[in-house]
């Protein structure tokens, strides 16, 4: 993880996130996505051949990259000569296995690009012969390194944040275990038991406190509230109490505009920069000694039928050192004025 995200194997990178996945079969997988800066991201086809392919390596050029190809990325066999293959559901791979021959790389900028598969390379894997519409997408100089199934792909989609963080709430792999005493009782909820299983290699990777998940940025979500209408939560039989509460705290918009009335530094920014020079604590806004870089500020959105809190919220964006909503009320009068 430190050659992509420290050594910059695949250019600079600036934020990067990953969770591991374990599963029965085999051992743990980790599912990374690293954003680059911008002069490094792959914006050409030329660029992206570069540094990922989805080829059989000559033996002829590289006898062990070629080597590695053919024992830990290459896909199958599966389709029709093994409809046995665990990929393989209704007669088709769920990976799109076989992929379509090209002869050069194309940008997709949607999804993901469509990569360089010529038709004249071929290798035996299980005593099939496979070709390069078989190859899953690697970097020629991580697999050398590690010598591991190392799947490198360009990402141009939010979708590959969804595909990343999914893994985190998809929950745990589970097991079925069939409990008798000797006479076997046909009663399914008594002889079946949903149970969680756990494989030795997660087992040792919690003991051990590792992490599961990890990200280089946080995240802080800026709310957007009318006077008087902050979200308050509560349970059953105690509203008063949880209303005492949310009249004695501030939120942090209410707390951004006690902070203009005494910070002409914060008077300079807007909602949406505080975060990254100024940190919440204890219902108040303080300036920020260190981990600016590490932050991403992010107002609520907001649908269109809530119109009020929605006009709020794109004055807010344009509105430099509000003390009060009185404050922004009266500029929003200017502004129809002018």
């Amino acid at each position: 993880m430190d050659d992509p995200t420290v050594h910059s194997s695949l250019g600079k990178s600036i934020a990067q996130v990953y969770t591991k996945e374990f599963q029965k079969r085999r051992l743990p997988d980790v599912h990374f996505l690293i954003v680059l800066r911008a002069a490094d991201k792959f914006s050409t086809s030329q660029l992206i051949d570069k540094f990922v392919r989805a080829e059989i390596t000559s033996s002829i050029e590289n006898l062990r990259l070629h080597e590695i190809v053919t024992k830990c990325v290459m896909h199958g066999p599966c389709g029709i000569d093994n409809l046995g293959a665990p990929c393989m559901e209704e007669a088709q791979c769920k990976k799109m296995v076989p992929k379509e021959f090209r002869t050069g790389t194309t940008m997709n900028v949607s999804i993901y690009p469509l990569y360089r598969r010529c038709p004249n390379d071929t290798t035996f894997v299980g005593g099939r012969e496979m070709d390069n519409r078989f190859v899953v997408f690697y970097n020629p100089y991580l697999l050398l390194k590690y010598n591991a199934h190392i799947n490198v792909e360009i990402c141009t989609s939010l979708r590959a944040v969804k595909y990343i963080y999914k893994y985190i709430y998809k929950g745990f792999d589970c097991a079925i275990m069939v409990l008798s005493a000797g006479i076997v009782q046909y009663n399914d909820i008594a002889n079946y038991i949903d149970a969680r299983y756990v494989s030795a290699s997660e087992a040792r990777w919690r003991l051990l406190g590792s992490h599961m998940h990890d990200r280089s940025h946080a995240v802080m979500r800026l709310p957007v509230h009318l006077p008087n209408q902050k979200r308050v939560t509560f349970k059953d039989g105690h509203e008063e109490e949880a209303l005492d509460i949310a009249r004695s705290r501030q939120t942090m918009l209410e707390s951004w505009f006690q902070l203009n009335q005494s910070d002409p530094d914060a008077q300079t920014l807007l909602n949406t920069d505080i975060p990254y020079n100024y940190v919440h604590y204890h219902n108040n806004w303080k300036r920020r000694k260190r981990g600016g870089n590490k932050i991403v500020a992010r107002m609520y959105v907001l649908n269109v039928k809530d119109a009020e809190r929605l006009y709020l919220r794109t004055l807010l964006l344009h509105v430099l050192g509000a003390a009060s909503f009185k404050f922004v009320r009266m500029l929003t009068t200017s502004f129809m004025t002018l």
